[in-house]
């Protein structure tokens, strides 16, 4: 598929994405070759606006019941995306580019377009999701995510878990996530939003800047976080930046987020903290006899799908024994039987 003709300023114009989009959905509505599959994966690559508009033009042509008369031919397909819960839906098959662009400009979006997305990932299991909108999250093991778009606000709620946000510049529209009784919003920027019992509301901040608040009171004593600044929000607690916020080290930001590379990244947490987030990821479950050597801090990366390299390295480091009991792996004080 040949690329679209760019203006004078070298930038696509969002019509031109539209019209491109179009003839994608087409060819998708008929079954791509493996070529035009890499064509489809190059094109998408090139520019972060293209992704929504794809989803917008497969949205649109999936309620044009009018491109029958068009000369259109309906077809029963699958949503593209398989990771959503499954909306029952028709798509359109429409020949040529033209005929495909003067659809997307006829057709407004659909209103179930805004309606909630509900996205799970399953232990062990971490994914990289776009949403849409130009913007992508990645979810870690056992999270779950809930999204409503609207032409004024696109809401995510983290029901629990962690996810890592990469956000679609628009001014128009503030991207919000909320986790328990906490509000993130953001414009354009990369942030991560923790919600795990038992633990505070941690954001991560890689890029751009957030405003983290209280959804009992919005806009109200707002904490301003920019790249590489770290929030914990204790569930009860009045929000104050000397309380909440602190800037993170490159390292500290890489091991912050190591769990998008199936990594876990320790520093000084406990060895029972430790084996309750390999607990997340699924496999034998750590045990830890003794609650001295439960309280030993500990530092490393580990790969989050291996609990018992893990097991087997912090035995050496804190002079421990490794009991392999098949569904458990169970750590002890030397000497103890």
């Amino acid at each position: 598929m040949k690329d679209e003709r760019l203006p004078k300023t070298g930038r696509e114009t969002a019509q031109s994405i539209d019209e491109a989009a179009a003839v994608w959905t087409a060819r998708l509505d008929r079954g791509l070759t493996e070529s035009e599959q890499t064509e489809l994966q190059e094109w998408l690559a090139g520019d972060s606006r293209r992704m929504g508009s794809l989803a917008r033009a497969k949205a649109i042509w999936a309620h044009a019941d009018r491109a029958r008369s068009l000369g259109a031919i309906a077809i029963e397909a699958p949503p593209p995306e398989p990771i959503w819960q499954r909306i029952d839906r028709r798509t359109v098959m429409i020949g040529g580019g033209a005929l495909a662009a003067s659809i997307v400009a006829a057709v407004s979006v659909p209103a179930y377009l805004h309606r909630p997305k509900r996205l799970v990932t399953a232990m062990g299991e971490i994914r990289r999701v776009p949403l849409g909108d130009g913007s992508v999250v990645t979810l870690d093991t056992h999270s779950v995510v809930e999204a409503a778009f609207s032409e004024q606000r696109r809401a995510i709620h983290l029901v629990s878990g962690v996810a890592y946000f990469e956000v679609a510049h628009d001014p128009s529209r503030p991207f919000v996530v909320e986790a328990r009784d906490v509000s993130v919003r953001a414009v354009g920027t990369a942030f991560s939003v923790r919600n795990i019992e038992g633990s505070p509301v941690s954001v991560v901040v890689s890029e751009g800047k957030v405003a983290v608040g209280r959804l009992a009171a919005p806009g109200a004593d707002e904490v301003q976080l920019t790249a590489n600044m770290q929030a914990e929000m204790p569930d009860i607690a009045p929000i104050a930046p000397a309380n909440i916020a602190r800037p993170l080290s490159p390292d500290d930001l890489s091991r912050a987020l190591s769990w998008r590379d199936g990594m876990l990244a320790f520093e000084g947490d406990t060895l029972a903290e430790a084996a309750h987030r390999f607990g997340r990821y699924g496999g034998p479950k750590i045990e830890i006899d003794g609650a001295a050597l439960a309280r030993q801090p500990i530092s490393g990366l580990f790969a989050a799908s291996d609990p018992r390299g893990f097991a087997r390295a912090i035995a050496v480091s804190l002079d421990a024994t490794v009991d392999d009991e098949g569904d458990t792996v169970r750590l002890r004080p030397a000497g103890r039987s």
